[in-house]
């Protein structure tokens, strides 16, 4: 089997955002967010909503409603719900720990 030239850059850019989202540089991860290959663009989604950095909230609330791709959309969207579930957890746990 055979790979294209293009198809061995989205398989290099997707190991680079593996290794992001393992050192957790959003920056980068963000970056990604505007890489010409859905696949690429996917990868990112899915790797902030992994990381769950605030960081992320604008730039997927972005995504999810401009990308040309359905399923980039998506995995921006279930990525921007877990990035906001885990503030509000995290907010609602510094308020017990603080008390009344």
């Amino acid at each position: 089997m055979r790979v294209s030239a293009e198809q061995g850059r989205d398989m290099t850019q997707r190991k680079d955002i593996d290794a992001m989202r393992r050192k957790r540089e959003i920056d980068g991860l963000v970056g990604a967010l505007s890489e010409q290959a859905e696949s690429v663009r996917l990868a990112a989604a899915e790797a902030l909503g992994t990381v769950g950095d605030d960081r992320a909230l604008g730039p997927l609330e972005r995504l999810k409603f401009s990308d040309p791709d359905a399923g980039v959309r998506r995995a921006a969207s279930v990525a921007h719900a877990r990035v906001a579930g885990r503030l509000a957890d995290r907010k609602a746990a510094e308020g017990i720990s603080r008390g009344p």
